[in-house]
């Protein structure tokens, strides 16, 4: 068992105490920022003042703040004069898209490749003289813009202090009321699928076993950001593989070819083609691969895809090596295992001076690094190592220093090379999945960050306030609340606070109400992702995905296999004493069906639903037999000896 992992009560953690408003590698990457405009300003000044030609002067403007060119051509006592004023203003907002744009694609090169764009053409369309007076107006843009940030900041400072001293406090006062808010207890029976969970699971099932090349129902909207097909591949193979090892553990089957088709599928072209792209204009280098360098919104969520696969099924598949091939249209392929891919991971790690790797070029995300974490805790249960145990205090140290802002709230990214970081934003969901996997890791640290979140969701008379979900649902850029209920419940199942779980799934089911049709459940207003996060946090419970990372290989045994989808639906199988029981479903009429069996003790014979049928096991341990569905119908098959 890892050290971060206890079996008794975890305490929170409480907020470190905040010395400044940034941590020591990001302040000094906004020092090396702030130098490097300081040249730039140098540069523009002397450009102005040196130069006798116009359009250098005028470029020289332009150099020391986006559009500041256009200063060159304002005068106040012409109509003409002030037109220049609206063509500064159109300049930062151009040079705002352009830093929208590095932030969403990892373009690295669309703001300063703007502003340069924009000094020249200021230049260009420049006529008559320059005053002298122009470079003043900059300047005090400039040194006002700069008052404006100190002031903020150090107001912000203060404000933050005084709050951290009441968060903390707020923390301690709370552990008298754990019993009262961590109520959810793990469920001790064998649980298994109502016919409406097996419908919500069709959903991903349905978009997994159809063939490998085809993609129906999936959304594609874009490839940088949220909406990307790779995460509705992650996140329904989440919920497939949490499902898979809560109910149907025993079952191999159709559940177990989902979870390989969602990963063949990643490894289809059209699914990483985003990154060649990416990593020219985030790294100034082409090269397609998308494992090779700083990319662990692939990487790493495809190795805990690969981990939660294992650790549900059993099976090695994707440790053979060169299991998962990329194939570029150019013949060039790239070949990998689940190793590699940890390895590749750890590489990453150790070469980042902010230890978290980057996403997407240049932005690193806390919350996917925490996955990447969870797949190579996953993995060191599942060989036997002990990686992440050599790891964690340093991703530890650096989230809590670097990626933590001064109100205690895990920033959404930060700029490896600039050290800036975006403020928290999106409501609560983007507060409330860190959670979810931190519990894996620090649990402490789960705790805490859930405690904070958790009072901004009730009133000053414990009314659940929706309004702090953001209405934006970030799988598809609708206007819903559906993946903001779902990630915020997902995280409640995990830390068994029932009463935020059963609120969640309540205003989605109000706000988003299901619908059924031909036996297949789905949300109008939800997303792909959403629907995957749902199935996630239906399956979940109380440490569920915890103990599931660190869960060594599920017991062999007799296990469902070969059954056709979807003529049954397995709600639930699992090993009971040498043999097994199920609950299964006929997917469309009552009948008389095909079942398959494994892992049968060879030439055995069993007894089925005591009495009802026998059968011998061939030497393989296979065996099979005509069993009759009418509706909900128990199976049940042990070894004669055992009845």
């Amino acid at each position: 068992m890892p050290e971060n992992i206890s079996p008794v009560a975890i305490i929170p953690a409480l907020l470190p105490p905040l010395n400044r408003i940034f941590g020591s590698i990001s302040e000094g990457r906004i020092r090396k920022l702030l130098f490097s405009y300081a040249l730039l300003l140098i540069a523009g000044t002397a450009l102005f003042i040196f130069c006798r030609a116009e359009f250098w002067r005028v470029f020289g403007l332009g150099l020391l703040v986006p559009g500041g060119g256009f200063y060159a051509s304002i005068d106040l006592n012409s109509a003409n004069g002030i037109s220049p004023i609206f063509a500064f203003l159109l300049a930062l907002a151009l040079f705002g898209v352009s830093l929208g744009v590095w932030f969403g694609t990892g373009n690295i090169l669309a703001p300063p490749a703007l502003w340069l764009a924009l000094a020249i053409v200021a230049a260009s369309l420049h006529s008559g003289g320059v005053g002298d007076e122009a470079i003043s107006f900059v300047y005090v843009f400039v040194g006002l813009v700069f008052l404006a940030v100190i002031i903020f900041l150090r107001l912000r400072f203060a404000r933050a202090l005084k709050q951290r001293r009441l968060d903390n406090a707020y923390l301690l006062t709370q552990q008298d009321q754990f019993s009262i808010i961590f109520n959810a207890l793990a469920a001790e029976e064998k649980p298994g699928m109502t016919l409406e969970d097996l419908q919500r699971l069709r959903f991903a099932l349905d978009r997994a076993l159809q063939p490998l090349a085809e993609f129906n129902g999936f959304e594609w909207l874009d490839q940088f950001q949220t909406a990307a097909v790779r995460y509705q591949l992650n996140f329904l193979a989440y919920g497939i593989a949490l499902n898979q090892a809560r109910f149907t553990p025993a079952f191999g089957g159709y559940q177990h070819q989902a979870q390989i088709n969602l990963l063949d599928k990643q490894a289809e072209h059209k699914i990483w083609s985003y990154w060649a792209l990416e990593n020219l204009w985030g790294n100034c280098q082409y090269n397609p691969d998308p494992v090779r360098r700083e990319n662990i919104m692939y990487t790493g969520f495809v190795a805990l895809q690969m981990a939660l696969f294992a650790a549900s099924t059993g099976r090695d598949d994707f440790k053979q090596a060169g299991r998962f091939k990329l194939s570029h249209p150019s013949g060039a392929s790239y070949a990998y295992n689940d190793e590699d891919l940890i390895g590749r991971l750890l590489a990453e790690y150790q070469a980042s001076d902010f230890f978290l790797m980057a996403c997407e070029p240049n932005w690193i995300y806390p919350l996917c690094n925490t996955i990447g974490a969870c797949a190579i805790l996953a993995n060191d249960t599942q060989s036997g190592q002990n990686q992440w145990a050599e790891q964690q205090q340093n991703f530890r140290q650096h989230l809590e220093n670097e990626f933590l802002d001064i109100f205690g709230r895990y920033v959404p990214c930060r700029s490896a090379r600039t050290g800036l970081a975006l403020p928290a934003f999106g409501g609560a969901m983007p507060l409330a999945m860190p959670c979810f996997f931190l519990n894996a890791l620090f649990p402490e640290l789960a705790l805490r960050q859930w405690l904070l979140l958790r009072r901004r969701l009730f009133d000053g008379q414990g009314r659940f306030r929706r309004e702090a979900f953001w209405r934006i649902d970030t799988g598809n850029y609708g206007f819903s609340r559906a993946s903001a209920y779902t990630a915020t419940a997902l995280a409640a199942a995990e830390l068994a606070d029932q009463a935020v779980y059963d609120h969640c799934l309540l205003a989605l089911e109000e706000e988003c109400p299901s619908e059924e049709m031909a036996g297949v459940i789905h949300r109008q207003h939800a997303s792909v992702w959403a629907h995957g996060v749902e199935l996630m946090a239906r399956a979940g419970g109380k440490h569920r995905f915890r103990d599931l990372l660190l869960q060594t290989k599920p017991n062999p045994g007799p296990r469902l296999d070969g059954i056709r989808y979807p003529e049954i639906l397995v709600a639930a199988a699992y090993h009971y004493r040498d043999g097994l029981k199920a609950v299964l479903y006929p997917g469309h009429k009552n009948g008389v069906y095909d079942l398959a069996l494994s892992g049968l003790k060879p030439l055995t014979n069993y007894v089925v639903n005591r009495q009802d049928y026998r059968i011998m096991a061939d030497q393989h341990g296979e065996g099979r037999l005509q069993f009759p569905l009418n509706g909900r119908t128990i199976f049940e098959i042990f070894p004669e000896s055992r009845v």
